[in-house]
């Protein structure tokens, strides 16, 4: 089986693509996106069904996207990795993952991984990840393994991000919370002296907190609180829940989320190959 990069699928593709990261999502008990708008695609398709024995069109898919960050002067990749669940084990990631590696020299590999909807390990978000390597540690480590098993990580992906000797660096949490009562969108209405915020319509009953900013000299006083509890006092309106988003490795902030009782919806945990091509 021939590994085929793809920068734009074709209709046809587009929808053996999403069948099969919605059979991966069922499988797994996790909700990737299957609105497909990657930079490019790594697909090993299904060409003999009879000896597969199976019908779907695509066995394997590894996509990613191009991103504006650089690590060590190095551009970063991230990417995305979905094995049909009968045609895991064999192979078939570390054929497309190699093929990305021989075209994609010189960069650096970020792996995305969605935490489980369901029958995942409950582990509070103060978990120990370990002792991570800083940053020029991680620039110059070319044989670097997890440090300890991550929760929320399946058995067969933490063997293969092992293998890889891909380094966990920060989670990105969706948390959410319902109201006490409903409320208007503020947008940027509250905006003040001492920091900025700002709210959208997310959804006909929630509200999506773009960004909350507490300028450095009104830092450590309580005004990021309160700022947040006129967002959820303000006039009344159709809105009952709002949802953010927030790195584990923003403490501040996520501790104040916290605080507020803002639950975890969704976890994105990602990781970085170490070794330099």
């Amino acid at each position: 089986m021939d590994t085929e990069l793809i920068k734009e699928l074709s209709d046809e593709d587009y929808d053996s693509v999403a069948e099969l990261i919605r059979g991966c999502n069922l499988a797994d008990h996790t909700n990737y996106d299957t609105e497909l708008d990657s930079d490019f695609y790594y697909i090993i398709r299904n060409e003999d069904k009879e000896e597969s024995g199976l019908e779907e069109s695509i066995l394997a898919v590894l996509s990613g996207y191009l991103l504006g960050e650089t690590i060590g002067g190095k551009k970063v990749l991230e990417i995305e990795a979905f094995t049909h669940p009968a045609m895991r084990g064999i192979g078939l990631f570390t054929q497309c993952y190699q093929s990305l590696l021989d075209d994609f020299r010189g960069y650096r590999i970020r792996f995305m991984i969605k935490r489980p909807l369901s029958n995942f390990d409950p582990t509070p978000l103060s978990i120990h990840f370990g002792d991570e390597p800083d940053a020029s540690e991680l620039e110059n480590t070319s044989d670097a393994i997890l440090p300890s098993a991550i929760p929320f990580v399946a058995p067969d992906t933490w063997a293969t991000l092992s293998a890889l000797g891909a380094v966990h660096q920060y989670d990105e949490l969706f948390m959410e919370k319902k109201l006490e009562r409903s409320i208007g969108n503020p947008a940027d209405t509250l905006c003040c002296e001492e920091g900025e915020v700002f709210l959208d319509v997310y959804n006909e009953s929630t509200l999506y907190l773009h960004g909350l900013l507490v300028y450095d000299r009104y830092l450590h006083k309580g005004h990021g609180r309160r700022i947040m509890e006129a967002v959820e006092h303000f006039s009344d309106g159709p809105f009952q829940k709002i949802l953010l988003q927030v790195s584990t490795d923003n403490t501040v902030a996520l501790h104040l989320y916290q605080s507020l009782h803002y639950e975890e919806r969704e976890r994105i945990l990602y990781f970085l190959n170490p070794v330099l091509y």
